[in-house]
Formats: structure tokens, C-alpha cells, sequence
């Protein structure tokens, strides 16, 4: 079903349903370093390329499961003109680092460190809004905004060096929902294209770390099965999402934005990363900075 034939209101089982799909889709992308865990062994070249690879199969289905096969069509041509098709590229590098970072991250032991970048994301597209899209900030913003940047200081005291590697996380992220903002095309689309730019780079990481090791989808069907899997678990979570954003409140989304972050840094400390009292302030002034923000959030859907 495409966007336009989904109509404006939607009945309370609908409502569930988006709910629960677009709770589901934040709860995979949480426990996604558990998934990565698995392949603590393989070169993070590897597990980049072949998630990058196994995700263009995933996302070609997700397209016409979600939209059925003539306007599964329909998307991707409108997708493949050329104006587009440049912003679509540009997006793929971003989410090409991105996807990079975050596997670097998990793979070293560094599981908070990626969770601290996404409990920003919220408190950056704030910023963002008001700078690339003239958007008014609120004071509750102010202060939200306030409180990460008093975070992320305290956290680099705890750390010794400025959280570089978190705030990279996050700008490639950050730079990404902007790009994509001014491509307005669905999800799976999106992906089908940004993965297929993508897998010319994706090949050459391939080449290169087999160049230094066998690779493990070649000598370990265990691993070979769980790298096949990265193009579902990128394109599932993806599919409920777009599911559920569409049946949702942004108030309800936004909220649930939350609980991903929330799930990374949970699987971080269960996984014993180091975690010292500064840390711990850093985190309490981002999640304070969060408060006034989700309060916000409410205070002015209720008024609205």
C-alpha cells in the first residue's frame, strides 16, 4: 500500500498496530549490538560491505511488499531521476559512515560511547531545525540543549579527550535525516538506492580485507549465515517503522525514539564496558536535557 492510498485518519486497532510495529522497529535497532557481538571475530570491513551488500536484496522485497509490485515500480523510478538520485547518493555516504562508526564502535567494546550519540540525535535534529529550517526553538529546547552540551563536556573529563567518535556518530546521523529529508521518498526505496551507490565501496572493503585474511563468509558458514542476515535485520526494522510512522502521532514517535538509545546503553553496562561517576553525571545531564525536551514535546501537543 502506498502512502497515498492510506487514509488521513486511522481506526484504534490501526493505531495499535503502527504502535506497536514502530516499538518493535526502536527495540531491534537497541539490541542490534547483541546481533553484532556475535561477529566479534570478523573484520568490521567485512561486516560493513556485507551488510551493505545483503541489505540491497532485503530492501528491492521491502519495496513491494510495501507498496505492491506497480507501485513498488512506480517508486523506484521516481527515485531513479536524476536530481534525486544525487541526493540519494549523498545520503549514502553519510549513512555509509555512519553504519561504519556504529559497527567500529560495537565491535570495540564501545557499546555506550554509540548509545551517548543517539540520545543526542533528538537534542542535534533541534538544532538543526532551527538552523537549516528557520524553525522557532522553544525555552524547554534551550535548556534541553543546554544540558547535552554540559553532558558531552563532562564526558570528555571522564574520558579525557572530547567523545569524538560519539559525536561523529551522531553528526553522520544527524546529516543523514537532513539529506533525507529533502529526498521524500519511502523508506525501502531509499535504501534499495543508497545500498546499490554503496556497493562499488562495499566490494572494494571486501577486496581489502581479503587481501589481508580469508573472509569469514567464505571459510565459517556461521558467520557466512549471520552476515547474510544483516540485509533482514537492516530492512525489517525499516519496514516496521514506515509501518508505524505512518499510523502514529510524531509526539508518540518522537518519544519512542527514546527507548533505542536507552536498550544500547543497557547492553553496553550488562556487557561490563567501563562506566565511571563522571560518565554517569554526563549521562544524567543528557537525560535531563531529554526531560525538557519530551516535556516540551507534550506541553505543546496537548495546547495543539
Amino acid at each position: 500500500m502506498t502512502d497515498a492510498a492510506i487514509p488521513a485518519t486511522h481506526s484504534d486497532a490501526e493505531k495499535r498496530a503502527g504502535f506497536f510495529a514502530a516499538a518493535s522497529a526502536y527495540v531491534i535497532w537497541g539490541f542490534l549490538p547483541l546481533y553484532l557481538k556475535l561477529m566479534s571475530a570478523v573484520d568490521v570491513r567485512e561486516v560493513l560491505a556485507q551488510r551493505i551488500l545483503w541489505a540491497a536484496p532485503s530492501a528491492f522485497i521491502a519495496v513491494f511488499v510495501m507498496s505492491g509490485w506497480r507501485f513498488g515500480w512506480r517508486e523506484i523510478a521516481a527515485a531513479l531521476k536524476p536530481r534525486m538520485i544525487g541526493t540519494l547518493i549523498i545520503s549514502a555516504l553519510f549513512i555509509f559512515m555512519n553504519w561504519g562508526l556504529y559497527v567500529y564502535l560495537v565491535l570495540h567494546e564501545r557499546v555506550i560511547e554509540s548509545a551517548l550519540a543517539y540520545f543526542l540525535a533528538p537534542l542535534v535534529a533541534v538544532g538543526a531545525g532551527v538552523l537549516f529550517f528557520k524553525e522557532k526553538i522553544t525555552a524547554p529546547q534551550l535548556i534541553a540543549l543546554a544540558l547535552a552540551l554540559l553532558g558531552v563536556i563532562v564526558q570528555g573529563v571522564a574520558l579525557g579527550a572530547p567523545p569524538w567518535a560519539a559525536l561523529a556518530l551522531c553528526a553522520t546521523w544527524s546529516a543523514y535525516a537532513i539529506i533525507r529529508k529533502r529526498a521524500p521518498v519511502p523508506a525501502a526505496v531509499g535504501l534499495l538506492i543508497e545500498s546499490m551507490a554503496l556497493a562499488p565501496l562495499a566490494i572494494g572493503l571486501l577486496m581489502w580485507a581479503a587481501s589481508e585474511a580469508p573472509l569469514s563468509f567464505t571459510s565459517d558458514w556461521s558467520h557466512a549465515l549471520l552476515l547474510a542476515s544483516a540485509g533482514p535485520v537492516t530492512a525489517i526494522p525499516l519496514m516496521a517503522f514506515a509501518f508505524g510512522a505512518r499510523r502514529v502521532t510524531f509526539v508518540t514517535l518522537g518519544l519512542l525514539q527514546f527507548l533505542a538509545p536507552s536498550l544500547q546503553f543497557a547492553t553496553g553496562i550488562a556487557f561490563g564496558e567501563p562506566f565511571s561517576f563522571l560518565r554517569g553525571v554526563s549521562f544524567v545531564l543528557i537525560w535531563a536535557g531529554l526531560g525538557f525536551f519530551a516535556w516540551d514535546t507534550l506541553r505543546r501537543a496537548r495546547n495543539a
